[in-house]
């Protein structure tokens, strides 16, 4: 802000260095006054350097800074977030919201110096003006109510303008996301060709609306600076009246068409920052309606800790989705060391049970416990690292396979490499051109759908959880590799928990019990007592 200051006082001093040579120095033949004005002149350009140089460095830093934490709070929301909170907004407008939206807001941070050097113009050129002639103060004065009203009616078309504009690349990033994620899946059965339609009607609002926000920026920028271009016509006339009349030099009449120069820019400079702060107001208006969604899993507020290796207790739990009940109230027991499979028929319920033990969903009704302590008074943190979850379609990231392995964990080498003995992967890994420091490419394409599940379950493996819940993450294996992989995963298990929702002959084989969902129901094999008579019924002998 001192840096923008100065830099503007400098510059407003050199239409006065001028005046002064041209009426001292010139006028009044006088050389010595000439040589000192000349180099006034010389040192406000010399102040005017340093002052833009501090300015900008100082304004970079601070937008950078508020561009980096608004990214980080955003990010770090957002992946806190539960699937309930997220529910309504899709992954190409929230990806908006940290990337157009968080810029134009480092844009606007970038710009606050420029409100101190718009004030410092009229602070400093309306005495000058009045000291020079009071005619042409009054002249400056008179464009004054023109220009209010210019700023004031244009800012709340522009913002309503913007406000479309962002919606619309909203709309936009998320037929991109659909188009990238699934578009190359769909193209076999000729579903891609909805997807580009979506994007080219998307496409055709942005720039529909891009086109109205433009006309309107248009208009305002060209009539703004129009009233002081105006007023420096009527104030030349003016101007030159006084100099025939000796009212004024001609210096003074330099120096007037200079700051009045000064204000026409200073003019089309307001204008570009009104225009920045109608797009950043929307910016920070959806970036702030990001920050305050609310997860429905939330740690308490006094967590208390978890005891090692206890059973896993579901009591009367059920799950509700938009209304709907995804799963009926069940009782499940799954006591320590013990490897439990879930089958049930498409839409029972499977991966919606095992969503709670982790705290990736809360139940609507009953408590989830783990050795005893109801999972809802215990820290997330602590949560997810005594309950390991893989899931059904695990993610991968654009990084090296031994990245997505450590997700940021300081594992070693040998510990990467005994996951993925166990997940039967790493012969493959290491059969590939830099083994574990091989690139995946976006989402691991270069991966087959066996591999991505057994390289999210080695991931799974390296957080060493007391409890690992698999969902179905050896449906897209062979039966041979998915008979090591059980064989392995059960040597691994040796005093664990393992809860495997699953429709695979094998790894029902391999269980030591087996609970069936159907008809929004539970029931278990006769290898152990039922454990709600309500929901629990023989499944096979």
């Amino acid at each position: 802000m001192v840096s923008a200051c100065l830099r503007q006082v400098a510059l407003l001093a050199v239409p006065w260095c001028v005046q002064r040579a041209l009426d001292d120095g010139i006028t009044g033949e006088d050389d010595n006054a000439l040589l000192l004005w000349s180099g006034a002149t010389a040192l406000a350009a010399c102040v005017q350097f340093a002052g833009l140089y501090g300015w900008q460095y100082w304004a970079s830093v601070t937008d950078a800074r508020v561009g980096a934490d608004l990214r980080s709070r955003l990010l770090g929301r957002l992946a806190g977030l539960d699937r309930a909170a997220l529910a309504e907004r899709g992954h190409g407008d929230l990806a908006m919201r940290a990337t157009r939206d968080t810029d134009m807001v480092r844009e606007w941070v970038h710009g606050l110096a420029v409100w101190v050097v718009l004030a410092t113009t009229f602070v400093v050129v309306l005495p000058g003006l009045a000291a020079l002639d009071p005619v042409l103060l009054l002249v400056t004065l008179g464009m004054l109510p023109f220009l209010t009203w210019v700023n004031l009616y244009f800012p709340r078309r522009f913002g309503a303008a913007s406000d479309e504009l962002s919606a619309a690349h909203g709309e936009r990033a998320e037929a991109v996301a659909d188009l990238l994620q699934v578009g190359t899946g769909l193209r076999g059965t000729g579903g891609h060709r909805p997807l580009l339609d979506r994007h080219d009607t998307a496409s055709a609002e942005v720039t529909e609306k891009t086109v109205k926000a433009a006309r309107i920026e248009a208009d305002w920028a060209a009539v703004a600076p129009f009233v002081p271009r105006l007023a420096v016509a009527v104030g030349v006339g003016v101007g030159g009246l006084a100099v025939l009349d000796h009212r004024l030099t001609i210096g003074g009449l330099v120096a007037f068409t200079s700051w009045m120069a000064t204000v026409t820019l200073a003019t089309r400079v307001l204008v570009t920052r009104l225009l920045e702060r109608g797009q950043a107001d929307v910016a920070a208006a959806r970036i702030d309606e990001a920050l305050s969604l609310t997860s429905t899993v939330t740690d308490p507020a006094e967590p208390v800790a978890l005891t090692p290796g206890g059973d896993l207790e579901l009591s009367g739990v059920s799950a509700v989705r938009d209304g709907v009940t995804v799963l009926a109230p069940l009782d499940l027991t799954v006591r320590r060391g013990e490897f439990v499979a879930v089958q049930g028929a498409t839409g029972s319920g499977k991966s919606t049970l095992l969503r709670l033990p982790a705290r990736l969903d809360d139940p609507a009704t009953g408590t989830v416990r783990y050795g005893g302590t109801d999972l809802r008074d215990a820290a997330l943190d602590d949560v997810r690292r005594r309950i390991g979850y893989v899931a059904q379609r695990p993610l991968l990231l654009s990084g090296t396979v031994a990245e997505n392995l450590r997700l940021g964990r300081d594992l070693s080498d040998e510990a990467l490499r005994a996951a993925c003995e166990t997940a039967c992967v790493h012969d493959q890994i290491a059969a590939m051109p830099d083994g574990y420091d091989t690139p995946l490419g976006e989402s691991g394409t270069a991966l087959s759908g066996g591999q991505i599940q057994r390289l999210a379950l080695a991931r799974g493996l390296l957080g060493d959880p007391e409890v690992l819940v698999l969902d179905d993450c050896t449906s897209a294996l062979d039966t041979t590799t998915e008979a090591l992989v059980l064989k392995r995963l059960r040597s691994w298990a040796e005093g664990r928990t393992v809860l495997f929702a699953t429709h695979r002959t094998a790894v029902l084989e391999a269980a030591d019990r087996v609970v069936t969902l159907a008809d929004r129901d539970a029931t278990a094999t006769p290898r152990e007592p039922a454990l709600s008579a309500a929901h629990l019924e023989a499944d096979r002998g």
